[in-house]
């Protein structure tokens, strides 16, 4: 199994001041990886250097496939999945699953659709394409920014808090519906998240971040971490205890 992902001695912030400083890590291809930790440590903001949104401090992010950018003269080959889910809520579902596809490729319009509702039928929303973001639930918005993530069929997808404001069965849902586009994609998956039931059961390997020292305090497999850590912030964390520095 080889890298899909290799972050070097990233260094990130604001201004003069680092965020994060000097932190390494690999992303294996086909597993889904979780950047883990308390709030205000850097999680959301280091997933926006992975994907290039912003420029690091010092170091460097390499996606396996993926060159530099190119100012948008080139389609992105990977998915993301922002917090909010971003859907255009004046765009149906379907219109919302097309854009990329209607960017990005020079198939007509009908080969279009179809690819779209292939990816709307995938995260099981058939019977909703035509339904505006206000027509359905939070979770069924998550699932087609999912699809829309997955319309230019990507091996590395990025998702930002996909159970934020979900009710636990909504979750649960998300939960195997990651497990599935592994499974029948052979997705990698990076995933930002507070949610300890998804962690354990979706995760293979996590970073744990820590704000106080601006960096990874451990790394590993979410079980192994909760079980065999002996660092009072990882049982704090995946104990859901509050104490040690993580907040």
């Amino acid at each position: 199994m080889r890298a899909i992902v290799s972050v070097r001695d990233l260094s990130i912030g604001w201004g003069a001041e680092p965020i994060l400083e000097d932190v390494s890590f690999d992303v294996m291809r086909g597993e889904v990886f979780a950047i883990l930790g308390g709030s205000g440590c850097g999680k959301s903001t280091l997933l926006r250097h992975l994907i290039g949104l912003e420029a690091p401090m010092l170091g460097r992010v390499h996606l396996t496939g993926i060159g530099p950018p190119q100012h948008g003269l080139e389609p992105p080959q990977f998915g993301v999945l922002f917090q909010s889910s971003a859907l255009f809520g004046s765009m149906t579902l379907l219109q919302n699953v097309m854009l990329p596809l209607q960017k990005w490729t020079n198939l007509p319009k009908d080969a279009i659709a179809a690819v779209a509702q292939a990816r709307l039928r995938l995260v099981g929303l058939t019977g909703f394409e035509h339904h505006l973001p206000s027509e359905v639930s939070g979770g069924m918005k998550k699932r087609a920014g999912i699809a829309r993530a997955l319309a230019l069929d990507p091996q590395t997808l990025f998702l930002d808090e996909p159970s934020a404001g979900l009710d636990p069965v909504t979750s649960a849902g998300l939960d195997e519906l990651i497990l599935t586009l592994r499974q029948s994609l052979q997705v990698t998956t990076i995933l930002v998240t507070h949610e300890l039931a998804s962690i354990y059961h979706v995760v293979d390997n996590c970073i744990v971040l820590d704000r106080l020292a601006k960096g990874i305090i451990a790394r590993g497999n979410p079980s192994d971490l909760r079980d065999r850590s002996t660092d009072p912030r990882i049982a704090a964390f995946f104990h859901r205890r509050p104490t040690g520095s993580i907040a």
